[in-house]
């Protein structure tokens, strides 16, 4: 395969490989679905005490 042909074919598939997995990530990211595991991790890093029981 001739270096040319490779930059065409990186050219023109790279940025439609990229575009299709940046809005994979984004589906699945704003996914109504997800939204519960995403605030079930959100929450677990703060531990059982409310802000009221101090530090």
């Amino acid at each position: 395969m001739p270096h040319d042909l490779l930059v065409y074919v990186a050219k023109v598939f790279g940025p439609i490989w990229m575009m299709g997995f940046f809005l994979i990530v984004l589906i699945r990211t704003y996914s109504p679905r997800r939204r519960e595991g995403y605030d079930r991790a959100a929450r677990s890093i703060l531990g059982d005490r409310g802000p009221e029981d101090g530090p």
